[in-house]
């Protein structure tokens, strides 16, 4: 089965996600980790663990001391015990946490195309957490709507991906209720208890992101590792010229708007809005190692995974 297909055969509704679904999405970022594979064959930096046994943090084991190795790794202790030389080994140590903070606020649950900006950031988290699973990463995050806030601290296994999830499918039933400040409040928490070297992976529109949420991370630009993951609408980038069209509130009603038109000064007006809101982000998250990366939501899920990959580092995490 391709990649599209897969994805076509697991994706269920624009509007929203489930704890089933983003399970099921394991099986596409096997898909994405091979065809990225295959891309790159650039060696794999950032957050994972090394295969390969070396000089690092963590003690492997003992063997028996082969010409070449380093005479000050010798294991005195085990040498004494067995009469034999030993050497140690160790792991080489890569293995960075990754939080994946999910947005999931009023401005996110919207689109005019493909699917809502919140479900596009809930299947990416999915996948790229699925992705860091595979290569033994520690996984948590954050969720963030309107009037509440879940946290899930990175662990080992699917355990952390699996808490995410699940709080991921509570916000997607709290009510909508606009909040001033609820993303600035979350990201401050990522001063409490988030270890140095953690790559943090924000997907979101960012909007409100105000003075206060750049107080509330500014700090720690050179202690972690961003990736700034702006989720966009294409009406928000471009206003129409002209025409016909429908839309839908909740409870699914539908309503019509017939020959809105809107002339070329207001249309400019829009875009340089929306790509001064983008410069800004690009600037705030241009030091260090942090990065940028726009994506709308009228994107097909398994190329928008690929080229946010591929921006992360060119690999799989």
């Amino acid at each position: 089965m391709s990649v599209s297909a897969a994805q076509n055969s697991q994706l269920l509704s624009p509007a929203s996600t489930s704890l089933d679904e983003l399970v099921g999405l394991r099986s596409l970022s096997q898909a994405l980790n091979k065809k990225l594979l295959k891309r790159s064959s650039a060696p794999m930096s950032g957050p994972s663990i090394s295969r390969n046994l070396g000089r690092g943090l963590d003690f492997a084991e003992a063997r028996q001391y082969q010409p070449g190795d380093d005479v000050r790794m010798i294991d005195w202790k085990v040498t004494a015990r067995t009469g034999q030389t030993h050497t140690k080994l160790f792991v080489e140590e890569r293995e960075q946490p990754v939080l994946l903070l999910v947005d999931i606020r009023s401005s996110m649950r919207f689109a005019t195309q493909g699917m809502f900006k919140s479900v596009m950031a809930s299947r990416l988290a999915a996948l790229v957490g699925w992705c860091a699973v595979a290569n033994r990463d520690r996984v948590g995050g954050y969720v963030v709507a309107d009037n509440w806030h879940g946290e899930v601290r990175p662990q080992a296994g699917r355990r952390g991906l699996m808490g995410l999830f699940r709080d991921i499918a509570h916000a997607q039933q709290t009510i909508p209720a606009k909040k001033p400040g609820a993303l600035a409040s979350s990201l401050k928490r990522l001063n409490h208890g988030v270890a140095a070297g953690t790559t943090v992976i924000i997907f979101s529109d960012f909007a409100e992101f105000d003075e206060q949420a750049e107080r509330a991370i500014g700090g720690l630009l050179h202690k972690l590792s961003f990736v700034a993951v702006q989720i966009a609408d294409p009406l928000e980038i471009n206003l129409p010229a002209k025409g016909q069209f429908s839309f839908a509130g909740r409870g699914g009603q539908q309503d019509r708007l017939n020959n809105i038109t809107m002339d070329s000064r207001k249309q400019k007006q829009h875009r340089q809005r929306f790509e001064a809101h983008t410069q800004k982000l690009e600037a705030f998250f241009a030091n260090g190692r942090n990065r940028h990366l726009l994506l709308t939501c009228d994107q097909a899920l398994d190329a928008a995974s690929l080229q946010l990959l591929q921006a992360i580092g060119g690999r799989s995490l």
